[in-house]
């Protein structure tokens, strides 16, 4: 009954997605991804803010998307086990 009660959850926990235009939206250079680490319930930052300007260098900033994607939320899914850890989500940044 545990493991359908598990499987349930994951399947039912959904992803979510925020996108950030810069402008006319253009499409930009290819994409820097990394993730974003929070802590207990998501009430503590574990990963540095994304700093636009060093990952962009001289250029500006196209687009910022934050997702908490199907592996991010399988891995938390393995460590949440124990208890509310760890909520990692996935940033992407794309300059002009």
């Amino acid at each position: 009954m545990k493991i359908i009660t598990i499987i349930a959850v994951m399947f039912l926990s959904g992803c979510t997605t925020i996108h950030f235009d810069n402008g006319d939206g253009s499409e930009g250079q290819p994409s820097t991804e990394k993730w974003h680490h929070n802590f207990a319930l998501s009430l503590y930052e574990g990963s540095k803010p994304v700093n636009l300007e060093r990952e962009c260098a001289s250029q500006q900033w196209s687009s910022v998307k934050t997702e908490l994607s199907f592996i991010n939320g399988l891995a938390s899914g393995a460590v949440n086990l124990l208890g509310p850890i760890w909520y990692p989500k996935t940033v992407q940044v794309k300059c002009k």
